[in-house]
């Protein structure tokens, strides 16, 4: 696992945050909407901490030359 910084941990204890919120209002018997939203932000600032950051962009779509024979 690689090692994230400040934000990134911020972040990633928010979702976690949320993502508990929203397990413990579904089993308290919330409504669908009072719980809801609060697992599915958690759960999306969780997986955006694991998404590439824009400095280590690889260049996938980036057309290659043709090398010279």
């Amino acid at each position: 696992m690689k090692k994230f910084n400040t934000s990134q941990k911020v972040v990633m204890a928010m979702g976690i945050l949320g993502g508990i919120v929203g397990i413990y209002g579904r089993f308290n018997g919330w409504e669908y909407g009072d719980y809801f939203p609060f697992f599915y932000t958690g759960m999306t600032m969780v997986w955006i901490v694991f998404l590439p950051s824009s400095r280590s962009c690889c260049g996938l779509f980036k057309r290659k030359r043709a090398q010279e024979s």
